[in-house]
This record gives C-alpha cells, structure tokens and sequence, in this order.
C-alpha cells in the first residue's frame, strides 16, 4: 500500500494548506469556501493567532495533523 507524504508543520493558514498540504491528496484543489465547510463539518482544530479575536482580527490557523488524516480517510480508495 502507497503512504502519502504528511508535512511537519503543526498548524497553517487554509492558503499555506491550499499551497504545499492539499495538492499532496486532492488535484485539482477545492475552493477555500468548499474546504472550510468540510473542515467545519470533521470538527478540525481550528486557532486565531488572538485567541481574543472571536471574529475577524486575525487569520485562523488550522491543525495540519487532523486535515491530513481528515484527507487521508476521504480520499482512501476502499
């Protein structure tokens, strides 16, 4: 069985996922709109870089771990 390369970086912006994560499982690429509702959907960690900022203020980071196995498991042939 085939592994996919996984990063080592712990968490990104959805554009630095877009740049270097995503290609690695899904080409071409879904719209940032379309990943978000995924990613809100699998309950992926998502960080503000001001955890005081509840809307706007600041970009969200997500945990590059959880959206590389959430990729993992909706890509995976059966």
């Amino acid at each position: 069985m085939e592994t996919k390369p996984s990063t080592t970086a712990r968490a990104a912006t959805l554009d630095q996922l877009l740049e270097h994560t995503i290609p690695m499982f899904l080409t071409p690429s879904p719209s940032k709109e379309t990943l978000r509702a995924w990613f809100d959907g699998a309950n992926i960690p998502r960080f503000k870089a001001n955890p005081s900022a509840k809307r706007g203020g600041g970009r969200a980071f997500y945990s590059v771990s959880a959206v590389e196995k959430f990729l993992r498991n909706r890509t995976m042939s059966n």
